[in-house]
């Protein structure tokens, strides 16, 4: 059996490969930005730095929103040829907030009430009407970033402005309380339909954002029955078998988003377990 991991090289890829040794006879490790797709009336070839892709049982593909297309298309191309655990369209539903939740709302499962629209002018005409505080985000964006916390309308107004740099449409989103601080929210793995490893993230101070990579902290949790189903269904309705559901859990859980590409480094150290060869598995 042999395995390809395409990614941009990242430390969780790297730790997924090293474990995907365990039980693949041959583990290859290759650059998503040497990825060449070469396509004619006969049909098409995929290509790195070295030449042609040689066959794979498995090929894993991760990498980040700038690379949709990218993922997206490769993915296309050999996805009825071999496994991968992410379907072609899931790379745009797991890349975008607005669709990745159209998508999710579509499947029965617990979303914020959301609201979007193309334009700072529409945004700043929606403010007077939405419940204070809100969330202020563009569609795409990792790790917290293009997130923002308006207490009122004047600071979102604020915020738009500041926004509007990204020329991207906004969502405003409900903001759910969920606990004593500023926020926090519940990241699970789901792989192979079932979940591997999950924690509480908390954020730093009064940054409205949990994520490890904007300066929050973990802790390892035991989910509740409900919450892993619907991690297992999130992750289903995106289309993906390997994924990091991200859910708040204020009067009800809700589901904000499904990372394609999740970074495994915070989660095994907060859990103590071995994630990555979870995944590998």
């Amino acid at each position: 059996m042999k395995l390809c991991v395409v990614s941009l090289g990242g430390e969780s890829s790297k730790l997924i490969a090293k474990e995907a040794r365990n039980f693949f006879d041959d583990v290859s490790e290759i650059g998503l930005k040497n990825i060449e797709l070469c396509l004619d009336d006969k049909g098409f070839t995929v290509k790195d730095h070295e030449g042609e892709l040689e066959d794979f049982d498995a090929i894993y593909v991760r990498g980040s929103h700038r690379y949709i297309l990218l993922q997206r298309a490769l993915t296309r191309a050999l996805y009825k040829k071999v496994y991968m655990p992410i379907k072609p369209n899931a790379f745009t539903l797991g890349h975008n907030k607005l669709l990745g939740s159209l998508e999710m709302q579509q499947k029965g499962i617990s979303i914020p009430t959301s609201f979007f629209v193309s334009n700072s002018k529409q945004a700043k005409s929606l403010l007077g009407e939405v419940n204070y505080p809100v969330i202020i985000k563009i569609p795409e964006g990792t790790q917290g970033k293009g997130v923002m916390f308006a207490d009122s309308e004047s600071s979102a107004r604020s915020m738009i402005d500041a926004l509007e740099a990204f020329k991207q449409p906004y969502i405003i989103q409900e903001y759910i309380e969920t606990g004593e601080v500023k926020s926090e929210d519940l990241r699970v793995i789901v792989a192979g339909g079932k979940v591997v490893g999950a924690m509480k993230r908390i954020s730093h101070s009064a940054d409205v954002r949990a994520n490890i990579h904007a300066s929050g902290k973990g802790e390892s949790v035991q989910l509740d029955p409900d919450v892993e189903k619907m991690s297992v269904k999130a992750a289903r309705a995106i289309g993906v078998d390997i994924a990091a559901v991200d859910i708040l859990k204020g009067r009800k859980a809700s589901v904000i988003e499904v990372n394609l590409s999740p970074g495994l480094k915070g989660i095994m150290k907060y859990t103590g377990k071995n994630i990555a060869r979870d995944v590998a598995k």
